[in-house]
């Protein structure tokens, strides 16, 4: 496993924070940005990056304000969609990404949205878009589980009671993932606190934001209706944020009509691209889109 760990500063209502990523493969690749879920961090991407990085792709996985190795906000109502897209603005620049049409994006759930705010905007750098099982929108019954279980604070007084508590909640429509892969992703979601016991590596904080929202807040069609760069959308068969219903919707319109499917029966939200079959089906995408 071979990545240079990096960072640059973002800027919120209150002052600068500090964004960490790690850089995968060739510095003179064209990159392929990655963008985690809601509580996660660019560890996840990982196995992804490591197979991919070896066949010649950059990858660049990042850790949201918040998240993993960056700063938390001062402010927790910026965590939001707005800050987000700034900081992955603020991310472009730094790596000097300028001209539109110029480089990929791979965004999971959360990520996910980003994207679709980023590929959905006039003069887009974004010229391939993969987007991890979710929509411009996100099901109520979703919303209610997101602010009842995933973001409820937890402590845990060993790893491997964090990794259980993980399988169980955080992770628990990922689709069969190895031991391997379980250690792995609990290691990088841990943090300790200052009684030696773990809690999950993210800013509780998130969870005010995310409470203080309307469902109607979370509403990005005119985004993903503008979206014009070949997507392909990854959608686990049981996926509660990405139903069936809403898939549909969305295949009528956007990149919809033209948008490539891959569908993993055995996963729900959100399916864990650890998996070869997953890893291969993005490999396999990216070979047949190329420039």
């Amino acid at each position: 496993m071979s990545f240079n760990e990096k960072s640059y500063l973002g800027l919120n209502s209150m002052g600068f924070h500090n964004i960490v990523y790690n850089d995968w493969g060739p510095s003179d690749g064209a990159p392929i940005i990655c963008v985690h879920g809601l509580t996660c961090n660019g560890h996840d991407f990982d196995p992804l990056a490591e197979h991919l990085s070896a066949q010649g792709h950059r990858l660049i996985t990042i850790d949201l304000p918040g998240r993993g190795r960056s700063d938390n906000l001062p402010n927790p109502m910026d965590y939001n969609l707005v800050q987000y897209n700034q900081d992955i603005a603020g991310l472009l620049s730094h790596l000097d990404i300028t001209e539109a049409n110029s480089v990929d994006f791979l965004g999971v759930s959360l990520g996910g949205m980003i994207g679709m705010c980023l590929a959905g905007v006039q003069n887009s750098p974004i010229r391939r878009l993969i987007i991890n099982d979710v929509g411009p929108i996100i099901p109520q019954n979703a919303l209610d589980l997101i602010r009842d279980v995933v973001l409820q604070p937890r402590i845990f007084d060993s790893i491997e009671e964090l990794e259980t508590d993980f399988k169980q909640t955080q992770r628990i429509g990922w689709g069969p993932i190895t031991d391997e892969h379980w250690h792995h992703m609990a290691k990088h979601n841990a943090r300790a606190l200052d009684d030696g016991r773990l809690t999950y590596n993210h800013d509780a904080s998130i969870a005010v934001a995310f409470n203080a929202a309307e469902p109607n807040d979370i509403g990005l069609w005119p985004f993903w209706n503008a979206v014009a760069c070949p997507t392909l959308m990854i959608r686990g068969a049981k996926s509660i944020i990405l139903p069936q219903d809403l898939l549909d919707q969305m295949s009528t319109c956007g990149p919809g009509p033209s948008m490539t499917l891959a569908t993993f029966d055995d996963c729900g939200h959100v399916p864990s691209l650890t998996a070869p079959e997953h890893i291969s089906a993005i490999e396999q995408w990216l070979e047949q889109t190329k420039f």
